[in-house]
């Protein structure tokens, strides 16, 4: 039986070309045999393909394997709740983190081609969260007055940064200066928010003392970008 020169593997007698590598087959008793009507696929079906799949089958897959996961985790969780006397108690927390974690975690996987529907439903989802963790005790004394506000203004603060970040013009050590700016805004605010949830006075203090102190550094970045480095991008200043 001849072998093949390049990978070794044993072929028959009549083979032109390797099955495993496509090769020529050198035979020893004169040229290289050439049938065109060699019964040998000129591609070998590798058996692993059949577990290749698509990328929205491994999101679907994914999801899957999360909701699995969750509800063996929240099933485990309540039966540990209930074994001593039979009620439930600590678990609705632990229960309502699993869910808020399995639905964070499946949203990007189901709209991965939808971005902006992803983000306002996880928004949805951690307010919901918030005001469910909130309600466990029967009142609700924090979701509404803290955390619904603070959310909305980490939303926007988040949302706001990263559209100036993307934006063609940021580019350079200027992302850096739109980051100080984004936190001294967001600090200011977050100041505000717990000054009239305590119902204290809202004129903010000490995030005004540190806006005044991240302002000067991002107009310092920018004049360094513009002037200074010339616009350079960032994967050049570092030779990324």
């Amino acid at each position: 039986m001849p072998y093949c020169s390049k990978c070794g593997v044993e072929v028959e007698e009549s083979a032109a070309t390797c099955p495993l590598c496509s090769a020529p087959i050198q035979h020893l008793g004169g040229d290289t045999i050439r049938d065109e009507s060699s019964t040998y696929p000129q591609h070998i079906i590798d058996p692993d393909d059949a577990y290749r799949l698509s990328k929205s089958e491994r999101r679907r897959m994914g999801v899957e394997l999360l909701t699995l996961v969750a509800g063996l985790a929240t099933a485990a969780l309540l039966l540990v709740d209930m074994f001593p006397d039979g009620a439930i108690g600590w678990s609705m927390y632990a229960i309502g983190s699993v869910a808020e974690l399995w639905l964070l975690s499946i949203l990007p996987l189901m709209l991965a081609e939808k971005p902006r529907l992803m983000v306002v439903l996880m928004l949805a989802a951690i307010l919901a969260y918030l005001c469910f963790i909130d309600s466990i005790d029967g009142s609700m004394s924090w979701s509404l007055g803290f955390g619904a506000p603070i959310l909305m203004v980490t939303f926007i603060a988040v949302y706001l940064t990263t559209v100036a970040v993307r934006s063609r013009a940021i580019k350079g050590i200027n992302l850096f200066g739109i980051g100080a700016l984004g936190l001294a805004g967001y600090l200011v605010a977050l100041e505000s928010i717990i000054r009239l949830a305590l119902h204290i006075s809202a004129r903010p203090y000490w995030s005004v003392v540190t806006a005044l102190v991240l302002v000067p550094i991002a107009i310092f970045l920018f004049y360094l970008h513009g002037r200074v480095l010339r616009g350079a991008d960032l994967r050049k200043i570092f030779r990324l």
